[in-house]
């Protein structure tokens, strides 16, 4: 069995799932957002999703991380703190001798929609026909890191929607 880790980054709000493969198949494991606090600086909220991020990799033991990749968005400043995230998040996988994939937005999209410029709309419909035990999913970012997991899965693993 192979246990995966997928993230979407973000500073404010930090999506990820664990899903498990074994025989072409994908269950989803968990799922959840990391909030940070706002009222913290950015070094505090740093720690704090790395904490968390800790206490998934004690408890799901992943061997793989698939982590989406940054697009260059209008605000500068918050590019660079979510590129910063993404060091992070993969150095502390590298510590824990996990093996990470990046996956771009339009990759994604086409994975789990079949068109790589599907919108968010598109992208959790799918998700939700796939996996109706989702339905109650609040945050886009959970999604999004759905959608890397399911990415992952397709293209590593060959797995059978």
């Amino acid at each position: 069995m192979t246990t995966i880790l997928g993230i979407d980054p973000g500073y404010d709000r930090l999506g990820w799932a664990v899903a498990a493969i074994e025989q072409k198949k994908m269950s989803l494991l968990a799922y959840d957002c990391i909030v940070t606090d706002k009222t913290q600086d950015f070094l505090q909220r740093m720690g704090a999703i790395t904490l968390d991020l800790e206490s998934i990799f004690a408890k799901y033991k992943p061997s793989e991380l698939a982590i989406e990749t940054l697009v260059f968005a209008r605000n500068t400043t918050t590019a660079l703190k979510v590129s910063e995230i993404r060091g992070s998040i993969i150095t502390t996988a590298a510590a824990h001798n996990i093996k990470s994939f990046q996956y771009n937005p339009m990759t994604i999209k086409l994975s789990v929609t079949g068109y790589g410029r599907a919108d968010k709309q598109g992208i959790s419909k799918m998700l939700r026909m796939l996996f109706p035990e989702i339905e109650q999913v609040a945050h886009d970012d959970t999604m999004d890191a759905i959608a890397v997991v399911i990415t992952h899965a397709l293209a590593v693993h060959q797995i059978q929607l």
